[in-house]
């Protein structure tokens, strides 16, 4: 509006001077014509003062039927590195989020036989992003929604050596609802986690997901292992170590209690297919030490799904965090196969987070995985590495390193040791 006063007001200043400019000689007519012109320009500039000091419009009554009254919001805030978080709903009733990231990394590895560098997207956290809608009826129910799609490429579960690239693959990993009574609990209805998923990977090691954890498979897991005999590629990473976690993802219902006790929360689902699982949790304070753990059962005898093809499993994992940065996190499972023989795993770490600079919290763990007869009778399998995240909170962006060394046989093979290491990043939004 100032922008258009400048310029209103020098037009009218040029159309005085023209008009001086043509006019008569006469000086009484010239002085005149000029105190006019200084009038009209002063009444004007008048004007353009009242309307720029006038309230807005009121919404048109012509409006669509049942629209909400529009307020318009900047895309960036005034400062553009303290953005408000904010995601317009189209239903103003319900708050909506966006969050997801962006995780990728350079993986050089060595299976025995050959060597290789792949640039994948690590499945421990995969790329993804996230939609979260909420809303409340009172101050004892709400409710929302869940949509998380994973957008991976070079997936590093199935990303193997000398491949040129990973197939894309977009993938749902949440689309559900939930209903909450704060002295009831939740309901949820949908394809996201099982009560049972996750069990086996409580970590409060900071080097999780994106270092090392208790599921194997997840960074290396496309590498295969070689037979030392003829040098012939047997199962993958993936298909060889498991940590029995549970039911995973799946379309299910599931119910979770209030949290009771002090930290705990008991949680039970019922699957497509007819899969089960219960689930008790823990997250709290044991003294000044941080405490999380679960333990669960599930079974899917009434399935004969890749992976899942079980009767009862038993599986868990326990983190403790001292306040003085030392942690130590515990994960074991036991599983009835449908193949006639149990298989046993067993994981531990030792981590330390500290701050060794202004960029933020770093990181650090060694960790050992051990597992024996796991789809095959006799087969053994280990697994240890050391890892490091360092965090830069202004960036929102985790950068981490680690390297794990693979053994395995059995009974009538021997396999070569795969070892590899990996350094990324993820950026978080």
């Amino acid at each position: 509006m100032k922008l258009r006063s400048r310029a209103a007001c020098t037009l009218l200043a040029g159309v005085a001077f023209c008009s001086l400019a043509f006019s008569s000689p006469a000086a009484a007519q010239q002085t005149a014509e000029v105190e006019a012109l200084r009038n009209q320009v002063k009444e004007l500039m008048a004007r353009i003062e009242r309307l720029e000091k006038a309230p807005p419009p009121a919404v048109a009554s012509g409006a669509a039927a049942g629209a909400p009254a529009r307020t318009d919001v900047p895309l960036v805030a005034a400062d553009a590195f303290k953005a408000p978080q904010i995601v317009q709903s189209g239903n103003s009733k319900y708050k909506l989020t966006l969050t997801g990231w962006v995780n990728r990394m350079v993986v050089y590895a060595d299976d025995g036989v050959a060597d290789d560098f792949m640039f994948t997207d690590n499945n421990g956290a995969s790329s993804r992003f996230r939609l979260f809608g909420a809303a409340k009826l009172d101050d004892e129910w709400s409710a929302g929604t869940d949509i998380e799609l994973e957008a991976i490429s070079a997936n590093s579960r199935s990303s193997g050596l000398n491949t040129d690239s990973g197939a894309f693959s977009f993938n749902e990993r949440k689309i559900e609802f939930y209903i909450e009574s704060k002295r009831l609990g939740r309901l949820t209805v949908g394809q996201g986690d099982t009560a049972s998923n996750i069990t086996s990977e409580i970590d409060l090691s900071g080097t999780a997901n994106l270092g090392g954890y208790s599921d194997i498979g997840a960074t290396f897991g496309g590498i295969a292992m070689r037979n030392k005999a003829t040098g012939a590629a047997g199962g993958t990473i993936n298909a060889l170590f498991s940590n029995l976690d549970g039911l995973h993802r799946e379309d299910r219902v599931r119910y979770d209690t209030p949290t009771f006790g002090g930290g705990f929360v008991a949680s039970t689902s019922v699957t497509e297919g007819g899969a089960t699982d219960a689930v008790l949790r823990y997250n709290g304070k044991i003294g000044t030490a941080t405490v999380a753990g679960a333990i669960a059962y599930a079974n899917s005898d009434s399935r004969d799904l890749a992976g899942f093809d079980f009767n009862d499993q038993v599986n868990g994992s326990v983190s403790v965090r001292l306040e003085n940065g030392f942690n130590a996190t515990f994960a074991a499972g036991t599983r009835d196969q449908k193949a006639g023989f149990d298989t046993q795993f067993y994981y531990g770490k030792l981590g330390y987070l500290t701050k060794l600079n202004s960029l933020g919290t770093t990181a650090f763990s060694i960790d050992y995985f051990t597992q024996d007869d796991f789809g095959v009778r006799t087969a053994k399998g280990d697994a240890y590495g050391a890892y490091v995240v360092q965090v830069i909170d202004a960036l929102s962006t985790d950068l981490y390193a680690g390297v794990r060394n693979h053994e395995y046989s059995t009974s009538t093979t021997d396999y070569h040791d795969a070892i590899a290491f990996m350094t990324g990043a993820r950026v978080r939004f």
